[in-house]
């Protein structure tokens, strides 16, 4: 039998714009991307490249109200290919300081009430 995913944050499936690019690589550009999904624990977005399990990222994620994007570090947790030219990634964040945590926590929480209802299933 299967484990049951067990998450310790609430997640908001709303599309939020974010940039990442490889953490400690100077020369690295940044890579602007759309979330599937955001928590105040991590992400799910799609990206052009197969990103490899393990990388280091350094996340740019522009708050809203907020006059500085809150950049976090997170770590690809999974990845899985859609196609060329497409990704589909989860990223947990690393190294988070409380404020940081609790940023991330107000932009769910603002998303969530500004998100449409969930249509019925």
């Amino acid at each position: 039998m299967p484990e049951k995913e067990r998450r310790d944050f609430g997640r908001v499936p709303v599309p939020f714009s974010v940039r990442y690019r490889i953490y400690g690589e100077l020369g690295e550009s940044w890579h602007g991307i759309t979330t599937i999904n955001i928590s105040a624990g991590g992400m799910r977005f799609r990206a052009d490249d197969l990103l490899e399990v393990g990388s280091q990222l350094e996340i740019e994620i522009a708050l809203p109200g907020s006059p500085a994007p809150l950049i976090v570090q997170g770590k690809v947790v999974w990845s899985q290919s859609l196609g060329v030219g497409a990704s589909e990634n989860g990223v947990q964040f690393m190294a988070m300081t409380p404020e940081q945590h609790e940023h991330i926590d107000s932009l769910v929480r603002f998303l969530m009430k500004t998100a449409p209802p969930a249509p019925p299933s």
